[in-house]
This record gives C-alpha cells, structure tokens and sequence, in this order.
C-alpha cells in the first residue's frame, strides 16, 4: 500500500534511517526518512579506480565520498493512513551535503517537542530542532553534536540515547570507522553538547569499525552503560593486513561514575566472540529483569545475548500506552528519581543502527528499592507516580495511572 499511503516515489532512493515522531503532537505518527546517497551502477568507479576507492592502498568499494550525497524526507501522518511529503514545507529539504545513516527523534532541548537526530558518514552529523509550529531548523553545527572536538567529521553509524550523567537530560552517543573513537556528546539541557569521549576515558578503543551502539544499564547499578558491536566493511583487508580482521567482537563500557572502562573478555563469551555485526537492539527477552541484546551479524545467523548478571541490583520497567497520544507513546519521557539520582529516557522508534529496541523502559536501580516518576506525554501531558516498588514491570496507560503490574521470576 505504499502507492497509496502517498510514500512511493519514481526514483531510486537509498533509503537509510527512518523513525516514527509525532512532530506535531496531533497524536498520529509522522515518518522522517533518510537517504544515504544516490547510487547508480552504471556510474560508480571500480574498486581502486580512485582515492575514494582505497583504504590502506587496498582496492576497495567506492564511497561514500566521491559519490552523490543523498537527502532526508519528512511525511506528515494525515490520520486516514495516507501520509503528505512536507520536506520543503518544514525545512527539513534545506539540510543537505551529508551521508545520513541512522535517525533518532527525541526531545534533546527538552522543550517537550520532539527533534531529530541523525548520525551521517564522513560528512557532518544532523541535528533538527523542533520550532513548535511544523518547521525545523538544522543545528548540528551550532549545537556541538554535528562534528568531534577536534572539528573533524566522522563515520557516523550508529546512535545510543540516554542520560549518562544522571541529569535528566539526553545525552549521545555515535559510533564511527577504525582508528577514531565512538564520540560521547553530554547534553546540557537546552541542546548545547560537549564532547566528553575523551575525559571520559572512551579514547582508548580505536581499532574497530563500530555500528550499533545503546546507552543501557547492563549490571542494574543505576549507572547506564556503553555497548558496542564492530565489525569490518572490507573481507578482503584481513587477507593483507592481518591487524584488520573482517569478524571482531562487541564492546561494553562500564559506567563508573564519570568514567568508563572497556569489557570485552570480562564481559562474557558473547561479547568477546568475533562476528561482523551491524544492528543491535536491547530487550529483556527472557523477562528476568535484566536487559539482554540481539545482535545482527553480516552472512550468518544473528547473536542474542543473555545477560546474567549478578550482584542483587534492584530495577523498574515501564511500559505505556497512549490515549491521546500514539499508543506506542513514541516520544513519551520517563523521568526517574532514585537514591538521590535522576535519569530520563524516552520511548524512541528507532536508535542503535537501524534497530528497534524494546519500548519497556528498563531503570537499574542498584540498592534503591522505590522510585519517583515523571511521565510526559507525546501530546504534553504530565503524570507523577510516587514510591513505584522495584523488580517488577507497570504498565501505565495516559490518563489512569499504573493498571498493570508484573514481578518476573522471583527478582
């Protein structure tokens, strides 16, 4: 039905990142597309054919430098199941000269709007800023999230969103190519982000090439952490230059407080084992109360992971459901006040690369064993949940309140 839900076009596209927001707050969900640049076979150089079709004197593909760029789309849901293309009309068409890759929408000027984010490749990362009136405005630059601190553009892959400091702010985090760091962008409330990766102590990973990314409370602590999956674009590297293998394993970064410090072996079979991976998504599958991740590899089957974590660290997850707003609530913040901490999370469509994580939203609580919670709305709304008990999931619905609450396996 794609013909006539007004989203089909003439032309080849290479489609890339793409969310559901509600960019209006009408309660219908509107599709931001990406592309990632115009392909033609009969048009792309061979491998070696130019400097943008070698990496380390080895021929390669070309791009995406060299190639053309592509664009990004913006579909407002007109709630009979028909969408209107109104890229021009809200300026999203205006943004251009980027390779765009995955996109996420939340609100990063905490405006109780949604914006847009999206993650490009070589070329400067996007930031759209929601103007409340159907229009955006592209701040990647002005904002600090667009280049590294250096200034330099990156190989913008793949997207993490979440509070890492505990400010109730959203904070980013992108990975990139080999021999540069994923990037750490901490949000300082009004849309203004500082590059951190290095005081971080996130500087100290540069061998891989990193794609999917999450920032997600992995050991229940209270302290959200960094997860990775790498993975080369070029098999026939490794046959010359053995220091870059095609299949490489996953990372996490354990949240300290402050600073972070790389796991692989520590962290598990599952982690360390060595596959060229691309999406992830994060997910209690096994409904034990700890967030587990699925992992896309390139021509093989896929990874899931379970986590077995130890150490008692209490936790909550919250699902809601829209009313006014969509029912997904695509777009709802969840603000949670524990042991003197306070972190937010949203319920995003898509983030990682090009992956949909679970929309249960999962809060490691460490010892605490209650929580405060702020809910807003997609459309605006406001609700405050006082001393929610740990280790068990609600589920909120707009307007009433916790109608459902669910203890998993004695945790």
């Amino acid at each position: 039905m794609t013909k006539e839900a007004g989203l089909l076009h003439s032309e080849r596209r290479w489609g890339s990142g793409c969310t559901f927001v509600d960019t209006n707050r009408n309660g219908h969900l509107d599709l931001f597309v990406g592309t990632y640049l115009q392909f033609d076979p009969e048009k792309v150089p061979k491998p070696g054919e130019n400097v943008n079709c070698n990496w380390k004197g080895i021929p390669v593909n070309c791009g995406p430098r060299g190639l053309p760029l592509g664009r990004c789309y913006l579909y407002r849901n007109n709630g009979d199941g028909t969408f209107k293309d109104i890229s021009d009309a809200s300026g999203i068409s205006k943004a251009a000269g980027s390779y765009c890759m995955t996109a996420v929408a939340a609100d990063f000027h905490d405006t109780g709007w949604p914006d847009i984010y999206v993650a490009c490749d070589s070329t400067p990362s996007l930031l759209f800023r929601n103007n409340k009136d159907g229009t955006f405005t592209e701040v990647g630059l002005a904002s600090g999230a667009a280049l590294s601190e250096d200034g330099m553009e990156q190989a913008g892959m793949g997207v993490g969103v979440g509070d890492i400091n505990l400010d109730g702010h959203l904070d980013i985090f992108k990975t990139h190519f080999a021999e540069d760091t994923a990037i750490l962008y901490k949000n300082d409330g009004a849309g203004n982000f500082d590059d951190v990766t290095i005081r971080s102590g996130l500087g100290v990973e540069t061998r891989y090439v990193s794609w999917g990314a999450g920032i997600v409370d992995l050991d229940n602590d209270g302290l959200p952490d960094l997860f990775i999956v790498t993975g080369n674009v070029y098999p026939e590297v490794e046959k010359i230059l053995k220091e870059f293998p095609y299949k490489t394993p996953r990372i996490v970064f354990r949240n300290l407080g402050g600073k972070f410090e790389e796991l692989i072996e520590e962290a598990g079979s599952g982690v360390a084992a060595a596959h060229a991976s691309r999406g992830c998504a994060f997910g209690d599958f096994d409904n034990d109360g700890d967030m587990d991740v699925v992992i896309i590899n390139m021509n093989e089957p896929p990874s899931l992971l379970r986590n077995d974590v130890t150490g008692g660290g209490h936790w909550l997850k919250v699902k809601l459901v829209g009313v006014k707003s969509n029912r997904s609530a695509l777009g709802a913040r969840v603000t949670a006040h524990y042991g003197g901490k306070v972190q937010a999370q949203e319920v995003l469509s898509q983030a990682s690369f090009y992956s949909v994580n679970d929309m249960r939203l999962h809060f490691g609580l460490g010892p605490v064993e209650q929580v405060d919670l702020e809910i807003r709305w997609p459309n605006g709304g406001k609700e405050n949940l006082s001393k929610v008990a740990a280790n068990q999931l609600i589920t909120v619905r707009e307007g009433s309140g916790i109608v459902k609450s669910e203890r998993f396996g004695g945790k």
